[in-house]
């Protein structure tokens, strides 16, 4: 892996909206944790554990090489080192506050195993085929170019390394769609705004949703970028979705 950049410098965005989220996660990063908790009753929790469980390829190394990508304040990683305690973790993001307030969290082993560093999800800092797993927990759909960061996820994944998304896709079937209506319109806005004070991060997530892609149409945006063997798993009742795919052998698109 290349070495690791220190998480106080910042990272240029690839458009305007890329900046707008940027400086919103940073807004937040104070009290992101702890909205995340209220929101989902510590659902979240869970569904980050069983993610992590089954992330990692299956001839994985003594010391598997993982990027956590959009890893906020570092709850994934933390996890992923509980579970896999060998693995050596980059923690990347573009919200500089977030990786800060996520500094804490990085005790004992997992400040040796952990490694904060600000990237950009559309350029990543690693040569290619060397990651055996990279993991994003509710990041992808706030990115700009969604096809250009698979594209570089694969680039960076070796043949047979695995891709973990745990993620809000837009609901299709009647009930979570439901589900997402009320809780977004309500629950989501009102605690977020009085955990953080900021308002429209909080219609923005929201938002979000509704404006992503379903977990069909971004399986099939994986095989075109070279993975196959993907796997969908839906959590409560498709409230939020895990998909797993492996890296194909052959050049990334």
């Amino acid at each position: 892996m290349s070495q690791a950049q220190a998480p106080s410098q910042p990272v240029h965005t690839v458009d305007d909206h890329g900046e707008r989220v940027q400086r919103m996660f940073d807004r937040i990063a104070h009290g992101y944790d702890r909205a995340n908790r209220w929101m989902s009753l510590g659902i979240d929790v869970r569904w980050r554990r069983r993610a992590v469980r089954r992330m990692m390829p299956v001839d994985v190394a003594p010391a598997p090489r993982v990027l956590d990508l959009c890893a906020g304040t570092m709850d994934s990683s933390v996890e992923i080192h509980r579970q896999f305690p060998q693995a050596r973790i980059v923690a990347g993001d573009f919200a500089t506050e977030m990786l800060e307030r996520g500094r804490a969290k990085l005790v004992g082993d997992a400040a040796e195993r952990i490694t904060p560093q600000t990237m950009d999800a559309h350029a990543l800092p690693f040569e290619a085929q060397s990651l055996d797993a990279l993991f994003c927990a509710f990041g992808i759909r706030n990115l700009s170019d969604l096809s250009r960061a698979t594209a570089e996820q694969a680039r960076c994944l070796r043949p047979g390394g695995v891709l973990t998304v745990l993620e809000f896709f837009r609901p299709e079937q009647l009930v979570p769609r439901v589900m997402h209506a009320i809780y977004n319109r309500t629950v989501l806005p009102l605690i977020g705004w009085a955990v953080t004070g900021d308002r429209s991060a909080y219609t923005y997530l929201p938002r979000s949703i509704g404006q992503f892609e379903s977990v069909e149409s971004y399986s099939a945006m994986l095989t075109r970028h070279g993975f196959g063997d993907i796997e969908i798993e839906r959590l409560s009742l498709g409230m939020a979705w895990v998909v797993r795919a492996v890296r194909r052998v052959g050049g990334h698109r």
